[in-house]
């Protein structure tokens, strides 16, 4: 499974291919040349590509570019993102899915390895969602599971502060669970604890239900010994009777 890096050339390349599919789709499908949708979009991307450009040039020239400045770049490019993933949608494209899930964690990584922060999560969310169905190689899990706690270290305080507890789809909520599943998968019982930490602390509310339901899973897929031991661990530690306040 291919690890996003978060890396800028990966990023432009991975944008270049998303809108090649569609361009070519929409060209088959409709007219000699692309709507002015997709026009407009590619510009839209290209722009973005050269301020992204122009802003890791900056930052290793020593200028002046600050963490605000990426936090709304970040921004943009994840809304450009979803306006992306809305077209192939539009024109039926469903291999496109993981390539744009791909592009929305590695933009999440480019903000967060730039000192941003992630103000836009519900894309990432979903991609990482994704994402981690499409392995159960552990070590390939582990590695993502480093890429979740990165972003989940950059996202902006407005969404990790987690007022919304009444939505259950809320983007903090589905990351943090998703950390928890891959590191269980992972078989690290380090990133285990790491991400059942963040997960308790929190989401305690759904920490019974999870570590119960881990329970169940540790049986039903044969985990190792050491894996269960963790969950195990954590199951005694949050009791269907155990009260939150």
């Amino acid at each position: 499974m291919y690890i996003p890096t978060g890396e800028l050339h990966v990023i432009l390349t991975e944008i270049d291919g998303i809108l090649n599919s569609c361009r070519t789709n929409e060209t088959e499908m409709t007219s000699p040349s692309p709507g002015a949708d997709l026009i407009t979009l590619a510009q839209a991307l290209e722009q973005l590509a050269d301020v992204m450009t122009r802003v890791e040039g900056d930052i290793k020239s020593g200028g002046n570019t600050t963490a605000a400045d990426i936090t709304e770049i970040g921004a943009y490019a994840l809304q450009l993102q979803e306006a992306l993933a809305a077209a192939c949608e539009k024109q039926s494209l469903p291999e496109q899915q993981q390539p744009l899930a791909l592009l929305a964690i590695n933009m999440a990584l480019w903000i967060a390895q730039h000192s941003g922060q992630i103000e836009l999560l519900e894309p990432v969310a979903n991609a990482i969602a994704l994402l981690a169905n499409k392995s159960r190689d552990p070590a390939d899990l582990g590695k993502l599971s480093g890429v979740i706690s990165t972003i989940i270290d950059a996202v902006a305080p407005v969404i990790s502060q987690d007022l919304e507890k009444m939505n259950a789809g809320r983007p903090w909520r589905v990351l943090l669970l998703n950390h928890s599943i891959v590191a269980t998968r992972s078989h690290d019982t380090g990133l285990m604890e790491a991400a059942f930490a963040l997960l308790t602390s929190n989401l305690p509310e759904d920490a019974t239900r999870f570590f119960s339901e881990g329970m169940e899973q540790m049986e039903a897929l044969d985990y190792p010994a050491h894996v269960r031991a963790v969950m195990q661990k954590y199951h005694s530690q949050w009791p269907a009777n155990r009260s939150l306040h």
